[in-house]
């Protein structure tokens, strides 16, 4: 039986690979950047929010909050609402732009094999804040695997392509996460992503704590740093994960 993940920051709070007892845990998309490929069991309702402060030498941003709503459709289908708020140095406050998605777990996966999911994700020019949306319709495409090592380690992968919505060419996403179970509630997590451009790669590193104080609920805080420039970036957060019903 799956257990959750999690690793570094502040206080506590829920992860991506997350895997715990079903009567506690829940499947849950943050914190981090690489997915599991656990979906929402059917019709069930989650409602997660992360609250970061992020500085680099554009600037800094304060996201309030970056939020999203699942619903699984399907035993092994769900679908997906996603907006950031965001407010910068010129105290500006606005939407980035609407995200829809779906993601479906494909394959349970064995002792050896890998399970299988597939997350696709679309960026609209149209609902949010007018100098933040792109050009065109963004789409993101990824393929995620997850091998459960143990009751208490699990390894996720990722790989995908995203638009930007201005340029035909995409941006390759490759990521890596490494997710350890501390005890039933409280977990941990490392993990790397990576964005390869014709015009310049990223190459960032998280660690995070996700913590469950009561069923269906996790709490969860985050460290980002960017390798090739510690100096000039770095990002803190937290968040809130909680299964409606």
């Amino acid at each position: 039986m799956k257990k959750h993940i999690l690793f570094f920051a502040f206080l506590l709070m829920a992860g991506l690979c997350n895997a715990q007892e079903e009567e506690f845990s829940f499947p849950t998309d943050r914190p981090g950047n690489v997915w599991g490929t656990e979906v929402l069991p059917f019709q069930k309702v989650s409602w997660e929010n992360g609250f970061s402060y992020e500085r680099s030498d554009g600037g800094r941003t304060i996201t309030l909050p970056s939020t999203i709503v699942r619903y699984g459709i399907f035993e092994n289908v769900e679908l997906r609402v996603g907006a950031d708020f965001q407010l910068n140095d010129a105290m500006t406050f606005g939407m980035n732009p609407l995200t829809l998605g779906t993601k479906i777990h494909c394959f349970d996966g064995t002792d050896i094999l890998p399970s299988v999911g597939i997350l696709a994700q679309l960026q609209s020019p149209h609902v949010g804040s007018a100098d933040l949306l792109p050009d065109h319709l963004a789409p993101a495409l990824y393929l995620i695997f997850e091998n459960d090592i143990n009751d208490w380690f699990a390894i996720c992968y990722n790989v995908g392509a995203e638009w930007d919505g201005v340029t035909a060419t995409p941006t390759t996403f490759l990521g890596l996460n490494l997710g350890f179970s501390l005890t039933d509630d409280l977990g941990t997590y490392v993990e790397t992503f990576n964005y390869l451009h014709p015009d310049g790669n990223q190459y960032m590193t998280e660690i995070g704590f996700t913590f469950n104080p009561i069923p269906r609920l996790q709490l969860d805080v985050e460290a980002d740093f960017d390798l090739q420039h510690l100096k000039d970036y770095f990002r803190v957060g937290c968040g809130i994960a909680w299964r409606i019903n």
